[in-house]
């Protein structure tokens, strides 16, 4: 059974032209970091592109503006990583609104903490964008059961304690706290941080319904040709079809 391609970019001036490539290459959803100046969930790859694309002057309006302009080009689903921080600033039913006339699909919101997160879909109810959450290998058995009940659109696992992009082992008790997720998630119940290679990706699409791929994707974006990157993106693809 195919699983889903996750990848993601960081919101820069680029953003449209990386969009195209994932979703000519198979990406059923394209996960856009919205770059904010204190990314607590970001590794360094992340936060360096985050960095580049403030001197940029990229910001949240200058993204809302370029989805909406390209969405019609762009047959991937989209969401945005954003921190509470940049929604608050913007106005929580302004931003919403905003998502909705830009074609999001869902916001992940590293930095809200579930209750939280469950107040602001009350507020924003009247919104069809997902407020994606995530659970980590830390989260208590009990709640990620709660967790994964509310769940909408997807659920986002992180596969181990740290910051995106780190290298080192994936969490031991990773596959079993996925199919704890799963019994419960009525949504797939996808994996992300540290996945990098085809082999990560066969490893852990065996239990998850898909994977989120991050910094090694903004890495090769900055550094590698257009036709290197769809040979690497089509071989993730192909890995998850099988």
């Amino acid at each position: 059974m195919s699983k889903l391609f996750i990848p993601y970019i960081m919101g820069n001036s680029k953003m449209i032209e990386h969009m195209k490539v994932l979703s000519q290459c198979g990406a059923d959803i394209i996960e856009v970091g919205v770059p904010f100046s204190d990314p607590v969930a970001d590794g360094p790859t992340i936060m360096e592109a985050g960095g580049k694309a403030i001197e940029e002057g990229i910001t949240i309006e200058y993204i809302f503006d370029q989805l909406e302009l390209h969405q019609l080009e762009i047959k991937s689903q989209y969401v945005l990583m954003t921190y509470y921080n940049i929604i608050c600033n913007y106005g929580e039913k302004a931003f919403f609104e905003a998502c909705q006339r830009a074609g999001v699909y869902g916001v992940i919101i590293p930095d809200l903490p579930f209750e939280l997160a469950q107040k602001l879909k009350q507020q924003t109810h009247e919104s069809n964008v997902k407020i994606i959450p995530l659970i980590a290998m830390t989260t208590t058995e009990e709640r990620m059961k709660l967790i994964a009940e509310k769940a909408e659109g997807f659920i986002y696992t992180v596969t181990m304690n740290a910051t995106t992009g780190k290298n080192g082992e994936f969490h031991p008790e990773l596959k079993s706290k996925l199919n704890l997720i799963k019994r419960t998630a009525q949504v797939p119940v996808v994996a992300g941080f540290g996945i990098r290679n085809v082999q990560h990706v066969k490893d852990i699409s065996q239990i998850a319904d898909g994977v989120v791929i991050g910094s090694e994707i903004v890495r090769r974006f900055d550094n590698d040709s257009t036709e290197e990157n769809i040979k690497y993106f089509n071989s993730i693809r192909h890995a998850l079809n099988q």
